[in-house]
């Protein structure tokens, strides 16, 4: 229901044949492919048969990046021409995804990569606002995997999603290789917090995200190593540079407001008073 108006092929990521396949006829593939639970062995593996296929049918592949790719003691601010220095495996694997379409652009290909931050989507299961708000009969509660005054970054799937839209049409007018940054929302905990209380008229409270039962299940789980190891984004700021995409684009990139966003999504139904703001919070 989700996919009205297109064609629906169910085949394997890993599987060379499927996806030579399914590319039959298309002229631009949008690479959405991320192995569950953090396992991201393999990963590589399923990017060289997209890779592979549009080399040899001379396609378009957009590729949704992150923020991985960084060290985040170079930035805070980070363009496009910002060095690739990863400081876990996942940043490592990302960085080497990055690599191999560039090398896939310069045999037939073209790319189109879109960094983002983390994203806030009504079809984002897994996403970190899901996990880190949660909504009761009585208002709130956002969990702090950080400082809540530190900035971190967003992307609001739809704005994203236009972006990547707005490029694809302009794709016969840029290089064969392209690496845009997508700066969405750069929102601290604080912020979120206040934001969801002045559209619902809830009160909000804060606590603190519980690492430590991470921790303890982590040997147990390669989601929970994997997202104990990602955990140093929360402790430090990572802002991406839109400049080049506003360039390209001739106007800035598409931009809901975050309070709208998040009604939009569904977790807040109903209008507060924007001008009294409270957050409670415990110590």
């Amino acid at each position: 229901a989700r996919f009205r108006g297109a064609e629906v092929i169910t085949g394997d990521a890993a599987d060379f044949d499927a996806v030579r396949k399914a590319a039959q006829g298309v002229e631009l593939i949008v690479y959405g492919v991320n192995p569950p639970g953090y396992r991201w062995r393999g990963a590589l593996a399923m990017l060289e048969n997209t890779a592979q296929v549009a080399e040899a049918l001379g396609l378009t592949v957009i590729f949704p990046g992150n923020v991985y790719v960084f060290d985040p003691a170079e930035g805070p601010d980070f363009d496009e021409q910002a060095a690739l220095h990863p400081v876990t495996s996942k940043g490592a694997i990302r960085k080497a995804m990055e690599l191999r379409l560039q090398q896939a652009s310069q045999k037939g290909a073209r790319v189109i990569v879109l960094r983002m931050g983390d994203y806030i989507g009504e079809n984002a299961p897994s996403a970190w606002l899901g996990v880190l708000v949660k909504r009761s009969g009585k208002g709130f509660t956002v969990s702090t995997p950080g400082p809540r005054h530190l900035s971190h970054t967003w992307a609001y799937l739809p704005d994203a999603a236009s972006t990547a839209v707005a490029l694809a049409q302009v794709k016969d007018t840029l290089p064969a290789w392209n690496v845009f940054h997508f700066r969405g929302y750069r929102m601290s905990l604080n912020e979120l917090a206040a934001t969801l209380h002045s559209v619902s008229g809830k009160p909000v409270r804060l606590k603190a995200f519980p690492w430590w039962a991470l921790r303890l299940m982590a040997p147990f789980s390669a989601m929970f190593r994997g997202v104990l190891e990602m955990r140093y984004l929360w402790n430090r700021e990572l802002n991406l540079d839109d400049g080049k995409l506003q360039q390209v684009l001739g106007k800035p990139a598409p931009h809901t407001p975050l309070a709208q966003a998040l009604w939009e999504i569904g977790l807040v139904a109903g209008q507060g008073d924007a001008a009294r703001i409270t957050v409670v919070s415990d110590s």
